[in-house]
């Protein structure tokens, strides 16, 4: 258990495995926002042995320069749906803003103060999210050909769920301070506390990236109230190369979790029929596609269709049972 947490109307929930520099160079970026001393800070960590201890030390580091950062290591089998959940539960009930980012997130100067004042002048939003870009600071807005419209892949409007279960990203539209959202991404999200009185972040889903489990939470939450998404924050992703699937094995698990987001959240018919046109055309992409690691993606998703077609897969599992 973390020291107690002083009384706070905003918390920050970190959720780590086996990266103890990476989250060293977050927390940095964490500290140096405005407001940071009365923004408590939670680190739920699910490493090894070994890299815990090193977690701990970094930090027991912050600690001793007094900024209100707190260390709690997750006993269980660890998930970060499992470790969120559990961060949660670990705040003071003063809190009523809880703030999601990724141990690999950098934020740029004042992305906390702009989630929350989102939430503060819209009563009725129960999350914001922020921008997510990349360490070469590309931007997020994809590119949408008539072959993405036509399969229900991509649309060229942000934060989007498709009736395929398709997603698109964060992007900034113009110069609108709020843009309408139907998901938001954990590496850059904030939701109020009440929220998590009647949702969770489904414990089943496990595993490296990619997982889908913010996609499944944030898609529920959406059902009982508006999400947004604000331009004003932003945050690179550095994606850190550790608890990352293989080439193969992130088109399997995409693939079935994209399935298994469906199946969960929009099962009807039409959605079903929606995903399969959805899957035809992923198809069609890897067979013709010229990228090297093209062989590897196309053999990980033929995997990801034998596994949903067999319902060979632990998220599966209660369908292919009836349970």
């Amino acid at each position: 258990m973390p020291e107690d947490i002083a009384p706070a109307s905003e918390a920050v929930v970190i959720c780590t495995r086996n990266r103890p520099d990476v989250l060293r160079e977050t927390l940095r970026s964490v500290a140096s926002q405005s407001g940071a001393a009365e923004r408590p800070v939670l680190v739920v960590d699910g490493s090894d042995r070994e890299e815990a201890e090193r977690t701990a030390r970094v930090v027991q580091d912050w600690s001793d320069e007094e900024a209100p950062v707190h260390y709690h290591r997750y006993s269980g089998a660890p998930a970060a749906t499992r470790q969120r959940n559990a961060g949660v539960a670990l705040l003071p009930d003063s809190v009523e803003i809880v703030h999601f980012i990724d141990d690999d997130a950098t934020l740029r100067a004042g992305y906390f103060d702009a989630l929350r004042a989102a939430l503060e002048h819209h009563p009725h939003l129960l999350g914001v999210g922020g921008i997510i870009t990349a360490s070469g600071g590309t931007s997020p807005r994809p590119s949408v050909h008539w072959g993405h419209r036509l399969f229900l892949l991509r649309v060229d409007r942000p934060s989007r769920v498709l009736s395929s279960g398709q997603t698109t990203p964060a992007w900034p539209i113009g110069t609108e301070d709020l843009q309408p959202a139907e998901w938001l991404s954990t590496c850059a999200s904030s939701y109020r506390a009440r929220v998590f009185d009647t949702h969770r972040f489904d414990p089943a889903v496990e595993g490296p990236s990619p997982r889908l489990e913010d996609l499944d939470f944030s898609a529920r939450v959406a059902e009982d109230g508006p999400l947004a998404v604000v331009p004003g924050a932003r945050c690179v992703h550095r994606v850190s190369s550790r608890n990352r699937r293989g080439t193969a094995a992130t088109a399997r698990e995409r693939f079935v979790r994209r399935y298994w987001f469906v199946r969960k959240n929009m099962d009807h018919p039409l959605n079903r029929l929606a995903f399969w046109w959805s899957a035809l055309g992923q198809l069609a992409a890897l067979v013709v596609s010229s990228h090297p690691d093209r062989n590897a993606a196309l053999w990980g998703y033929l995997q990801g269709v034998w596994q949903v077609w067999t319902r060979a897969h632990s998220l599966l599992y209660e369908e292919s049972t009836g349970a």
